[in-house]
C-alpha cells in the first residue's frame, strides 16, 4: 500500500512537471540562429511545414539573449524528454501493482 501511493504521488508530480516544461519550451522561441555575410542573424524556424526566417539584425545583445533562449529551449526538451521515459516507467509499475 505505501509503495502504491508513493508511485501515485511521483506520476501526480511527473504530470505536473511535464505541464510545466511544456509551458516554457512554448514561450522561448525555436529554431536556430543563421549568419548571412557574417554581419546579419537570422531566426530560422519551421511553421506548419515551411521554413521561415526572422531578421534579428546586428545587435549583439539581442543575439547573445536569442542564443541563451535557443540552449535554454533544447535543456528543457531534453528535461521533457526525460520526463516522459520516467512517465511511461510510473505507468508500468502502477500496472504491475494493480
Amino acid at each position: 500500500m505505501i509503495i502504491n501511493s508513493v508511485v501515485k504521488n511521483e506520476a501526480l508530480r511527473n504530470s505536473a512537471m511535464i505541464l510545466q516544461y511544456e509551458k516554457l519550451i512554448e514561450e522561448l522561441p525555436k529554431g536556430s540562429l543563421i549568419c548571412r555575410k557574417n554581419v546579419y542573424y537570422y531566426l530560422k524556424y519551421r511553421k506548419n511545414g515551411k521554413v521561415c526566417d526572422d531578421y534579428v539584425g546586428k545587435d549583439r545583445e539581442r543575439i547573445s539573449r536569442i542564443k541563451e533562449q535557443l540552449e535554454q529551449r533544447k535543456h528543457y526538451e531534453k528535461m521533457l524528454s526525460a520526463l516522459k521515459q520516467e512517465q511511461k516507467v510510473i505507468h508500468k509499475i502502477l500496472e504491475e501493482l494493480v
